[in-house]
């Protein structure tokens, strides 16, 4: 039944040039400003307002990058929506069973502490491979 409603040919507005554009011009904005912040302060890092801006100053056009793609997803048709949406689901529950599984680790078996940035690897992996079972699933 699905086949029937959407078909190779159809295009995916989410996956045109302005949004991508946008949000590979925010993201190199993200980039250089991270290293611009990083390079102009000192270390070792302090709670210093220098520090507190370099940190807090790349986070806005991080947040514009985030708009666009809200905005790509808003654009996509329901199917595209709800692979994507699935996707999420599988990042969100698969993080939330790690982060859960490492915190016990730690507390009970003593396992050295590591910090919350490498997150985004098991988000993005956990993702990425929602949005290809979806798509198997609906092709």
């Amino acid at each position: 039944m699905t086949r029937m409603l959407y078909y190779g040919g159809m295009t995916n507005t989410a996956f045109h040039p302005p949004y991508r554009r946008r949000f590979w011009m925010w993201m190199g904005t993200y980039v250089v400003v991270l290293f611009a912040g990083t390079a102009l302060v000192g270390k070792p890092p302090r709670p210093d307002a220098a520090h507190l801006a370099a940190a807090i100053v790349p986070l806005v056009p991080l947040f514009f990058a985030l708009n666009e793609t809200f905005r790509a997803v808003r654009a996509m048709d329901e199917l595209q929506r709800r692979i994507n949406v699935e996707a999420l689901l599988l990042s969100l529950l698969g993080t939330i069973a790690i982060v859960l599984g490492v915190g016990l680790m730690q507390f009970i078996a003593g396992i050295p502490l590591f910090g919350v940035f490498w997150l985004w690897l098991p988000i993005c992996g956990l993702y990425a491979i929602g949005v290809f079972l979806g798509q198997r699933r609906y092709s």
